[in-house]
């Protein structure tokens, strides 16, 4: 798999995944993890991690439900890497169910290494791959600004 190829993982709602009735708020991020670490590991980033003492690390993270996933439900988590600056990539990762959306999340993430933040273009060339940066999407870009005013009420 290329790093920037869409990662689908077809998934089941399970008892550990749900609150009540539904899988929880909370869950849907840790399965969000699971899906950008699938495209690390097949893109073949899992080496690179282990001997250069990467740990990937997610800074910010949105996401919008529209419809539950309930109890043993199937569906599919799809992920992408959309776009990314000097220090971070993008991910949109969407959940459907029998091609309905079910929610939407964006995850600004990176890789850490012992000096700090790992450009991503050091990590395509660390794996064999190159590509050029994508045009930033609208979604992105006006999640940078929501994120940049996180960042600056954190100070206060």
């Amino acid at each position: 798999m290329r790093l920037l190829d869409e990662s689908v993982l077809n998934l089941r709602v399970l008892p550990n995944d749900i609150d009540v009735k539904k899988i929880s708020n909370d869950r849907f991020l840790a399965l969000m993890d699971l899906g950008r670490m699938d495209i690390a590991f097949r893109a073949g980033l899992l080496k690179s991690m282990i001997k250069n003492r990467w740990v990937p690390i997610a800074t910010f993270d949105t996401i919008r439900f529209r419809y539950p996933l309930k109890l043993f439900q199937k569906y599919q988590l799809k992920t992408r890497i959309v776009w990314w600056d000097d220090k971070t990539g993008y991910f949109k990762q969407v959940f459907e169910r029998k091609g309905r959306v079910v929610a939407t999340g964006y995850v600004c993430a990176t890789f850490l290494g012992p000096n700090g933040p790992i450009p991503p273009d050091d990590i395509l060339s660390e794996i064999g791959q190159s590509s050029a940066r994508p045009s930033e999407p609208k979604a992105v870009a006006k999640l940078r600004k929501l994120e940049a005013l996180i960042h600056e009420t954190q100070k206060e």
